[in-house]
């Protein structure tokens, strides 16, 4: 369901062209991207002189979907069409929720017992899913249900996948689905509308700023009348001069009629993480620093683009990787310091762990020999990380966040140097440590600083075990 980046172009091109559809959806982590073509569709719809009669924005958590709706139908002033955004609806995206999905699973396993309704209610919030389609056993339910335990690394353990084999029963009882019909008032107003006459005159555009699940209905009905377009990193090309972000930074400098050099580049990409918005704010510091310059090295980007946050999260997932308590305990603390959240320190180790846990699982497959610290990265990337690439890349998950082999090379090397000092059955017992934690942040009041040097030092502590 979700899109190339060439697409994301082609909306604005079909604006350019007339080609105007009534509602679009725009999601995704890479924020900037979102805001960017946001801009340039109103620019695009409403002329600046009619535009503050003819725009609205609208926050979805506050307002009602037939306040929504009501905005949509009004005619416009003095101009062609009328746009409404909508920001942070609800229907959409259950990941935008405050609770962890495991959190969500165990409360609602809590209440099979005392409230039924409500436990499948949450499920299906959950999950994206109607009450119905649960009840149904429908494909788009076993579909969450499996893309939910994706997410925990594929460690949804017996008790909740017997929870979710009792689930069509408990939601197969009358009362249940009424309760849910009137829960889900809103999202069924909205599929209604979609499903009728849309109007000629207005343009609906929803902004998610996160992930929207590929099973979510509203969605689903939005791609058949509109435009559904998720914004995600930008994935590394196969050649610079197929790099999308090169490419995109390329044009930036273009705009200010300069150029960056490749190994500049590199630079800028490695300190910034590849984040669009931190990229963007780097170029226009690197543009006042240099002044009449034309030809952007690396110098300017080291002595303008800072890499404080980054170094120091690859200082701590390194040590981890190393199992060195001293390194990985200051490590945490300088990444604290910085201001991170808590929240992305655990989000961010449990994904090394995730990934580290891969790797493992496909070095035991392809048998090999561990990595030794004489092995070059250029040995490395090319003798092994690119054929495992074109082998294994239609097999493993398609997004950067769970497929190591589309992470960058540096990192994933790395990964593969320290294969030798976890077992698997270790990678899994740290996982689950990385869980607990992210539960404890939210519902404890240990101090942040204490529950993640506690988690550092767990995963850490212990003998250096040898490859299996």
């Amino acid at each position: 369901m979700k899109q190339n980046p060439e697409q994301k172009v082609n909306i604005l091109t079909e604006i350019n062209n007339k080609k105007i559809v009534p509602v679009y959806l725009l999601c995704g982590k890479e924020t900037f991207l979102i805001e960017g073509t946001l801009k340039q569709m109103v620019e695009k719809l409403l002329p600046p002189d009619t535009r503050d009669f003819n725009l609205t924005y609208l926050d979805g958590n506050s307002v009602s979907v037939q306040d929504i709706l009501s905005n949509v139908e009004l005619y416009p002033i003095m101009s062609e069409c009328r746009v409404v955004v909508v920001e942070n609806f609800p229907g959409f995206n259950a990941r935008t929720r405050k609770t962890s999905p495991l959190t969500a699973i165990q409360d609602a396993m809590k209440l099979e017992s005392d409230d039924v309704q409500k436990c499948v209610s949450d499920i299906a919030k959950l999950l994206s899913v109607s009450i119905q389609q649960i009840a149904d056993g429908e494909s788009d339910y076993n579909s969450a249900v499996d893309e939910i335990n994706e997410s925990l690394g594929g460690r949804m353990n017996e008790d909740v996948s017997r929870f979710f084999s009792r689930l069509p029963q408990l939601a197969s009882q009358h009362d249940t689905i009424t309760e849910s019909g009137s829960n889900n008032g809103d999202a069924d107003l909205l599929l209604e509308w979609l499903e009728g006459d849309l109007p000629k005159t207005s343009v609906l555009i929803f902004i998610i700023k996160d992930e929207v699940n590929q099973n979510n209905k509203i969605a689903k009905a939005i791609q058949k009348v509109g435009k559904y377009v998720s914004f995600d990193p930008l994935e590394k090309g196969t050649s610079l001069n197929r790099d999308p972000l090169y490419r995109k930074v390329i044009e930036k400098f273009a705009t200010y009629n300069k150029k960056i050099t490749p190994r500049a580049f590199e630079q800028l990409r490695n300190r910034t993480g590849g984040d669009m918005h931190t990229i963007a704010e780097a170029i226009n510091k690197i543009i006042n620093y240099v002044g009449d310059k034309q030809q952007i090295d690396e110098t300017d980007v080291r002595n303008m683009v800072t890499q404080t946050d980054v170094d120091n999260m690859f200082g701590l997932t390194d040590a981890l990787g190393k199992r060195s308590t001293r390194l990985g305990i200051k490590s945490l603390r300088e990444v604290l310091a910085s201001g991170t959240s808590p929240h992305l320190v655990v989000g961010a180790i449990t994904s090394h762990l995730r990934l580290t846990l891969q790797a493992k699982l496909i070095a035991v497959k392809k048998r090999y020999k561990p990595i030794g610290r004489q092995m070059r990265f250029e040995n490395f990337t090319q003798n092994i990380l690119q054929p495992l690439s074109e082998e294994m890349g239609d097999i493993l998950p398609k997004t950067t966040e769970y497929n190591i082999l589309k992470r960058h090379p540096f990192p994933v090397f790395k990964i593969f140097q320290s294969l030798h000092t976890y077992t698997m059955d270790e990678l899994l017992l740290a996982i689950d440590k990385t869980l607990e934690v992210q539960i404890q942040l939210k519902t404890t009041n240990v101090d942040d600083g204490l529950l993640l040097e506690q988690l550092v030092y767990d995963i850490c502590s212990g003998s250096k075990s040898r490859w299996k």
